[in-house]
């Protein structure tokens, strides 16, 4: 997992490192029949030969592919003639051009931006598991689930035990006295026990939570006793909950058997959500298309850049940074010697942190939807 120590070096150390650097993406996925018999070190390698890289700098890169087989979906690597940092990953990431060879590879300036978005925008998301001898807390970053052990450090195994005892004797007596209208309903009415204990492990989740900038909440556990838990967190920590996602099979899991778990639901999550953005986007004031929305990005009208994650644009820039899809009007504003061509995807990123507008990129249905309906582009609009 990326640590604090990690993002600060990749926005400040890589990211303005001087030029040149390697920068190198490639798709490691064990998962893909393409990516066995380390078919991908040998996609990084034919790569390094077909540019013209420094050996020093590709002898550096091939050594730290052969330290560790990655158990990840994506590598990010980057090299220089004094650094060398390598970032094993377990998610994809946008505008990255990994569909031509499984590997995106760049000598000049460092291509950090799609990193640096994923640290940025990839929420941290804290699993409470009420498991039922000792609850547990995991942080999950950029597809990595770490346990965060101090969570619960003070609260004794025996402490565990007597909420254990309290909640089957209280189930016991629901059981006995629930009546037909209401069977699912935990009951109003708990000892002072649980209450003064549900009272102190609200408020370790809440240090935690605000201790790690915990921006989504999924509770694992049996739906009676994480929903009536709940009820004990503030207000602003409910609202962080996106999934009662239900108890597992097994007592002692894995993290690998929660991942498992926990994947295709916060997975479902985030497809709903861009769904919905774009299925809204004619709801609000909104400009679309490649060439519309770069002209009202650059008037600093956008605040919300709906982007495909396979973006493959290209468009028409000069020398002082103007964009647009047509060649000709780029040529009368800046003149026939002061024009490049440029793919979108390339530029996405730093485009909309200098215009100051929030990016967000859609898959699947979304994806489908944006490019078919709304000409590839989108952008909500501040005015």
């Amino acid at each position: 997992m990326l640590t604090k120590k990690d993002i600060l070096f990749v926005k400040e150390q890589i990211e303005f490192h001087k030029e040149p650097v390697l920068s190198i993406y490639a798709d490691v996925n064990p998962t893909k029949p393409e990516n066995s018999k380390n078919a991908w070190k040998i996609r990084i390698k034919n790569s390094l030969k077909e540019n013209k890289i420094p050996e020093v700098v590709k002898k550096k890169v091939l050594e730290v592919l052969e330290l560790e087989k990655p158990a990840a979906r994506t590598v990010a690597l980057f090299a220089a003639d004094d650094f060398i940092e390598r970032y094993d990953l377990q998610i994809d990431l946008p505008v990255v051009d990994v569909a031509n060879g499984k590997v995106d590879l760049t000598w000049g300036k460092p291509n950090v931006a799609p990193l640096v978005f994923a640290i940025d925008e990839y929420e941290r998301t804290g699993i409470l598991y009420l498991k039922k001898n000792g609850w547990k807390f995991y942080e999950m970053f950029l597809g990595e689930l770490n346990e965060l052990h101090d969570t619960f450090k003070d609260i004794s195994q025996a402490q565990w035990d007597e909420l254990n005892n309290q909640l089957k004797e209280l189930y016991q007596n629901f059981l006995k006295n629930r009546v037909p209208t209401h069977p699912d309903k935990f009951p109003k009415r708990v000892n002072s026990f649980i209450t003064r204990f549900y009272k102190q492990l609200a408020s370790l989740v809440e240090k935690i939570i605000a201790a790690q900038n915990i921006k989504r909440l999924m509770l694992l556990g049996a739906d009676e006793e994480t929903k009536f838990f709940s009820q004990f967190l503030s207000k602003s920590s409910r609202n962080l909950i996106i999934s009662f996602a239900g108890d597992l099979p097994v007592q002692d899991p894995s993290p690998a058997r929660i991942l498992e778990k926990v994947n295709p639901i916060l997975e479902k999550i985030e497809r709903e959500y861009e769904k919905n953005l774009v299925d809204n986007i004619s709801k609000e004031s909104f400009v679309s298309g490649i060439e519309e929305t770069l002209d009202a990005l650059q008037n600093g009208r956008v605040h919300l850049l709906i982007t495909p994650w396979n973006l493959d644009t290209s468009v028409w820039m000069c020398e002082d940074g103007y964009l647009s899809s047509s060649e000709e009007k780029v040529k009368a504003i800046c003149g026939i010697d002061k024009i490049n061509r440029v793919n979108l995807r390339n530029i996405i990123i730093d485009l909309s942190v200098y215009y100051g507008a929030r990016l967000e990129f859609v898959r699947g249905e979304a994806e489908q939807k944006l490019l078919e309906e709304f000409g590839g582009l989108a952008g909500l609009l501040r005015w």
